[in-house]
């Protein structure tokens, strides 16, 4: 994979929205698949919205040492945000699918996320984070998108 620049300094993780429901994570046990769950960003800010995540990890699952993403898919990312005494290290990486982040920390090990573009729906929304976080869910994230219509039907596979 190739990496991406970064604007160089840390960013202090804001007082980030509540993921509340924007965050769905597989009970424990589930089939692995693609995905460990789902994620549903309010923009593609990365401060704003990884902030956001990494507060919501933490209280869940504890501290969160790195959050790998595509750079194409979001605004440009600080190489690191602060939460608390910590430094968690943004990494972009052009090889990683758009809609995917990967979530690495002591005790969550690496926990694979479908992004759930902002702009979707509420309705469509909720059936990818649905789907994604099923106990036997297993699809890409773009069979998932396509699947609970977040992404429209490729025309070349219609046309087939």
């Amino acid at each position: 994979m190739t990496s991406a620049p970064h604007s160089g300094a840390a960013s202090t993780v804001i007082e980030p929205a509540e993921v509340g429901n924007r965050l769905r994570l597989k009970q424990s046990g589930a089939v692995k698949g693609c995905f460990d769950g789902a994620w549903r960003p309010l923009s593609l800010d990365p401060v704003t919205e990884f902030s956001a995540l990494v507060a919501a990890l933490s209280r869940r699952s504890g501290p969160v040492d790195r959050i790998g993403f595509n750079p194409a898919a979001w605004g440009l990312a600080p190489a690191h945000l602060a939460h608390g005494p910590d430094l968690v290290r943004l990494s972009g990486f052009f090889g990683l699918q758009q809609h995917t982040v990967v979530v690495i920390g002591p005790r969550i090990r690496h926990l694979t996320l479908l992004v759930i573009p902002p702009e979707t729906g509420d309705a469509a929304a909720e059936r990818a984070l649905a789907a994604a976080s099923a106990s036997d869910s297993f699809g890409t994230a773009e069979e998932i998108l396509r699947g609970c219509g977040v992404l429209l039907p490729d025309r070349r596979s219609a046309e087939s």
